[in-house]
């Protein structure tokens, strides 16, 4: 009778734990408006690496755009395409559309069916890892490597990852500008 008594005190407390997260799903939102205007030295002060900067003479209404990686531990950094525009409802209005375009298991990710064709190539990736019997070799094909996005502020920020957990990969990022 303790054992029932303990074992049900502690699945209630399980259960409360794990709905009181205010974190959990609020802050995993794909559009949240910030007043802030953030720029690249937000990004640099979180440890963020760029590979390089992108040209956006093409990308209607962006300021700048960044393909670099970060992560909590420099082991687990994951790849970010980062656009900033001069306000959150630019980066909505003109960069939500090719953000989705490009992000998820649908991605648009050949340079010539691409909108924006800068930085094509660094939003594929390859994987695969089927094996074709005994001589071991594998197919592998081309993926997009960028499972979702957000727009936080100015910012449109593509996450690699599977769409499932990419989003999380993305708030991990905004939790460290913030």
């Amino acid at each position: 009778m303790k054992t029932i008594f303990f074992l049900s005190i502690m699945v209630s407390a399980l259960i409360l734990a794990c709905g009181s997260s205010e974190n959990s799903k609020s802050s995993l939102e794909i559009i949240t408006p910030s007043d802030r205007i953030y720029t690249y030295e937000d990004l640099k002060a979180t440890g963020f690496k760029k590979n390089r900067q992108y040209d956006v003479s093409e990308l209607n209404g962006a300021k700048e755009a960044w393909f670099g990686f970060w992560g909590i531990k420099r082991s687990e950094s994951k790849d970010y395409e980062i656009r900033f525009y001069s306000s959150h409802e630019d980066a909505v209005s003109l960069g939500e559309t090719l953000a989705i375009e490009v992000t998820g298991n649908d991605a648009v990710i050949a340079k010539d069916e691409t909108t924006w064709k800068e930085g094509s190539k660094d939003r594929r990736q390859v994987g695969g890892g089927v094996d074709k019997g005994s001589l071991g070799l594998q197919a592998t094909g081309i993926f997009p490597k960028y499972g979702n996005y957000i727009i936080y502020g100015n910012m449109v920020i593509l996450c690699e990852g599977q769409e499932e957990i990419a989003l999380q990969t993305c708030w991990d990022l905004i939790n460290a500008i913030e």
